[in-house]
């Protein structure tokens, strides 16, 4: 009799403890069931081909961000809310109109699929107003970053536009009269034949510029050596940008001594883009 008191203080101990995690448990499956969710596509509104890079941001009807995300190359995305409501999803990418869709309502662990369509925007390039009339996405230059570079307004850049409707003959006719770069033909040696190549000042002097060819640095004994109608015939450049100081340079070009330019300081960066697609 005497042991009967501690076996049921055990007993209910027990089932105390069985009832806590049983509670622990529901509440671990309801925080988890709370999420509400709208999946989808961006897409341009006019071929319905998605857009990849895209900026989705979920918000409240009163226009408080709840989170964002980023769409996939499938122009796909997923946002979502802890708390059930109403819901405005706003998009946006380069070259394309921001735009709001909604209000979705969505109850507790609701979700729904959409179909986000968006349209091009005209966008301003050195004083022309280009229009899109397909995804943005899809050019070379957009996808290289140079239509971002140009927008970010630092250097002197030269656009297939201007290009084609320029008189130049040779790839360095392209960069006459741009500040502070120079044309030279070299006298003598065995590339004289071929053409003439770019130099760029620094500190009150000539030197050979660091060159970029699609993304890729070439090597500094080329660059010095080279003509530039060798490193990029006419009929292949795409576009051209040109990075005198070294406040203009982006980060993915960063600042360095060329072959021949070494204690002088940095000499400048040329940036070439062929006509790949």
């Amino acid at each position: 009799m005497q042991a009967e008191g501690p076996r049921r203080l055990a007993d209910a101990a027990r089932l105390l403890l069985c009832l806590v995690t049983g509670v622990s448990a529901l509440a671990t499956v309801a925080s988890e069931a709370r999420a509400q969710t709208i999946t989808g596509t961006l897409m341009e509104v006019e071929t319905s081909q998605p857009i990849s890079l895209g900026l989705v941001i979920m918000m409240t009807e009163d226009g408080d961000s709840i989170t964002s995300t980023v769409t996939n190359g499938q122009g796909q995305f997923t946002v979502e809310s802890e708390e059930a409501g109403s819901f405005v999803l706003l998009a946006s990418a380069f070259g394309f109109k921001e735009t709001a869709a909604g209000v979705f309502e969505l109850g507790q662990d609701a979700s729904m699929d959409v179909q986000f369509r968006i349209a091009a925007a005209p966008m301003p390039i050195e004083g022309i107003l280009v229009s899109l009339q397909r995804p943005v996405l899809e050019h070379n230059l957009v996808r290289n970053g140079f239509v971002r570079r140009v927008t970010r307004g630092l250097g002197r850049f030269i656009t297939p536009a201007q290009i084609e409707r320029s008189s130049a003959r040779t790839a360095a006719d392209l960069l006459r009269g741009v500040p502070g770069v120079h044309i030279t033909r070299p006298g003598g040696a065995i590339n004289a034949f071929q053409g003439e190549m770019v130099r760029m000042v620094s500190q009150n002097d000539y030197c050979a510029p660091t060159i970029f060819l699609d993304g890729a640095r070439i090597a500094p004994n080329m660059t010095s050596d080279t003509p530039l109608d060798a490193l990029a015939p006419l009929q292949t450049i795409d576009a051209i940008e040109v990075y005198r100081r070294p406040s203009e340079v982006p980060i993915e070009y960063g600042m360095t001594s060329s072959g021949n330019n070494t204690g002088r300081g940095p000499c400048g960066v040329l940036v070439i883009w062929t006509k790949t697609r």
